[in-house]
């Protein structure tokens, strides 16, 4: 048998497996690099899009009872309704009162509503998720006096922070008009 026409028509080089392997880590590496960058965006991406999901649902629980009802003008008596409001007081189709407010709960700012006459402090239920956290929350009541010729309108501001994942502040706004136009 000859040994020296076998060593020079099979095989690749010592040389040439390690250059091979060498290159074939280093796009293993950049590969890996950027499944790990894609996990961690699509995480940050799912967490804003839960915050804006929450934040929206509470904005669309505040804007539905306004549109059905009419602003509670009785109880802003005392108030300036030229400033900005911490509460929202709101007589749904049935005059029954409903109040919306920021409050503490759980070491967290969150959302409350509160449904007919005894808003205690345990007739309170909270609106927001556990994993979102209130910032502000504003009511612009407009027109300021109920004997204005004008359809009820409120501006509601809104700024939410993630509590899970990265920490940030969300801004949020909406005007809403109530279907109920008394004269």
């Amino acid at each position: 048998m000859n040994f020296s026409k076998l060593k020079k028509t099979g095989g690749f080089t010592i040389m040439e497996t390690v250059l091979v392997l060498g290159i074939f880590s280093i796009a293993t590496t950049a590969a890996m690099g950027i499944f790990i960058q894609s996990q961690r965006l699509q995480r940050q991406v799912s967490n804003l899009q839960r915050v804006m999901s929450d934040a929206r649902y509470v904005l669309e629980v505040v804007a539905r009872e306004v549109r059905l009802g009419s602003i509670d003008y009785d109880f802003y008596q005392s108030y300036n309704l030229n400033e900005p409001q911490e509460i929202l007081a709101i007589l749904d189709q049935d005059s029954n009162i409903e109040r919306f407010k920021k409050e503490t709960v759980e070491g967290r700012d969150a959302i409350q509503v509160c449904l007919g006459d005894g808003c205690g402090s345990e007739s309170w239920a909270d609106i927001t998720t556990a994993n979102l956290s209130v910032e502000r929350l504003s009511f612009f009541i407009s027109p300021p006096d109920a004997s204005d010729n004008q359809q009820s309108l409120v501006t509601i501001v809104l700024e939410t922070k993630n509590l899970v994942g990265e920490s940030r502040a969300y801004n949020f706004q909406t005007t809403v008009s109530s279907r109920s136009y008394q004269r």
